[in-house]
């Protein structure tokens, strides 16, 4: 045997000790989503859970018929001048909920998304720009409680209070009767979370695409989960109502402000403050006859009979770049800010789901090591196979009948994992994008890992060099586009390309 395969020999043992850690790992790791999902079918087949869930949807479709309390939907802007005024007029179009305002913080030094809401305001006397007093990007934090501020000054200029605040990113399509189920449940609860899904996304696009695949599975599963083991529900950023009550309980506890102006993820932390007030949170999954996505044909959005849950709808970044930074931005929140301010306190289940929040920052290189990992042994073996076919080929530790074992059961955790995402993508989606979640799975892997590479990256750099954490925000598009001119009758009239054909649609 030649020097050059006793080394490659060498060099496949430590591959193999690797391979049995990683596996060793990843068996863990696999216990753990095994587990939510046991939890959630055994509450799908709980009759106590089927009457709540029936209950709700009684008292939603009662709730439909209450009398229209005012609301504010927030909307932070910082170079949304492409999409601001189509989210606002679209938006105002197929809302049914009528006695809202819109109030779109923007920045001083953004002049193009500050002409766009002024375009706004032109038409629709319910829209209130907020200008940052300060140039941006700062934090979406900061941006927010400046609208906030201007929100409650609304409040005392008109002796008006608004029953909830809304919160929406502007490139969300919020559902019509997303307002009714604010109104029929803010009091009883101080802050609500509706889910939110991507649209659908075309076939070949595969980043996009596991963003489908991701919030299916998190939002008509995990935090249906979450919610019944540990009651504290992550705000999601979007699709998201604080009760006034809520708003000035939160600003009292943190000097004024509502969000912390220096946390990354402010919707993820504002969860934690509630909990601590002692404030009630909800996540609603209320199913309806209709939901709004795009028709890949034309590129318009249109409604679509199916049974889903109200739900905002946004599209996400769907090139890798994009896809990862937005990713790093959660992950430095979720993951290195929320350990540092929130710790491990809370309730079994409330630390149980901290651990499922911040093990991803692990488990995206376990995974890609994973396939470093097989790679070496695949190409080792075609080596032994071809080139040095009289060496020993006898692997030192993986022909062991334990290690055998272990991989034999992380194949059916793995055939478990996939089941479930083809799952929940088809009940969101369709049998196509279900199909595709699987292979989708893998880019969503190496997404995951350039993404906690880069989280990794900048929070140790803001530790040791100080430098300030800004706004990383990702870029949005939206499904519909409005003319320069919308035409005499507003953008609620006939000045929209590609409108959704029917908004008379409602809810049964």
């Amino acid at each position: 045997m030649d020097a050059l395969t006793i080394t490659i020999l060498q060099y496949r043992y430590y591959i193999e000790v690797l391979a049995i850690v990683i596996a060793l790992l990843t068996a863990i790791s696999s216990v753990d989503d095994v587990f939510v999902d046991l939890y959630y079918w055994c509450l799908r087949a709980s009759r106590k859970h089927r009457a709540r869930e029936r209950a709700l949807s009684d008292r939603l479709q009662a709730g439909a018929e209450l009398p229209e309390r005012p609301f504010a939907i927030m909307v932070p802007a910082w170079r949304e001048s492409d999409v601001i005024f189509s989210m606002v007029a679209t938006n105002s179009r197929l809302l049914v909920y009528r006695n809202c305002h819109y109030f779109i913080g923007v920045y001083r030094n953004d002049q193009p998304t500050t002409d766009q809401v002024k375009r706004i305001q032109a038409f629709y006397a319910n829209v209130h720009m907020v200008v940052v007093p300060r140039d941006g990007p700062t934090s979406k934090a900061d941006c927010l409680n400046e609208v906030i501020a201007a929100i409650l000054d609304h409040e005392v200029e008109t002796g008006v209070a608004f029953a909830g605040i809304a919160l929406h990113d502007a490139e969300d399509f919020i559902h019509p009767h997303e307002l009714k189920v604010f109104n029929t449940l803010i009091g009883e609860f101080d802050f609500v979370q509706l889910p939110v899904f991507s649209f659908t996304q075309p076939i070949r696009d595969t980043i996009g695409g596991i963003y489908m695949d991701e919030f299916a599975e998190v939002h008509a599963k995990d935090l249906i989960v979450r919610d019944h083991l540990s009651g504290l529900i992550p705000c999601a950023g979007v699709s998201a109502c604080f009760s006034h009550n809520a708003i000035v309980a939160l600003a009292r506890e943190n000097h004024g402000e509502v969000f912390q102006t220096g946390c990354f993820t402010e919707d993820y932390d504002v969860a934690f403050r509630l909990r601590a007030l002692d404030l009630k949170s909800a996540f609603v999954s209320s199913p309806v006859n209709y939901t709004i996505d795009i028709d890949q044909e034309s590129a318009s959005p249109v409604y679509v009979q199916r049974m889903l849950p109200v739900s905002t709808r946004e599209f996400f970044p769907s090139e890798l770049r994009g896809a990862y930074r937005q990713r790093a931005r959660w992950q430095i929140g979720i993951v290195f800010q929320g350990t540092s301010t929130h710790g491990w306190k809370g309730n079994p289940g409330t630390r149980y789901f901290l651990f499922r929040d911040r093990k991803g920052i692990f488990t995206a290189p376990i995974i890609i090591l994973g396939y470093f990992a097989l790679t070496n042994l695949v190409l080792i073996g075609l080596y032994l196979a071809f080139v040095a076919p009289g060496a020993q080929f006898d692997y030192v530790l993986l022909g062991q009948p334990y290690v055998i074992d272990l991989f034999f059961v992380n194949v059916g955790f793995l055939a478990w994992r996939l089941l479930h995402r083809v799952i929940f993508t088809v009940k969101i989606y369709d049998w196509r994008h279900g199909m595709m979640a699987v292979p989708r799975l893998i880019v969503a892997n190496f997404v995951n890992f350039f993404a906690a590479v880069r989280a990794t990256r900048v929070y140790v750099g803001h530790r040791v060099n100080g430098k300030a954490l800004v706004w990383d925000k990702t870029s949005h598009s939206y499904p519909v586009k409005f003319r320069a001119d919308p035409g005499p009758n507003g953008p609620a009239g006939h000045g929209a390309d590609g409108a959704v054909a029917d908004t008379n649609w409602v809810a049964q």
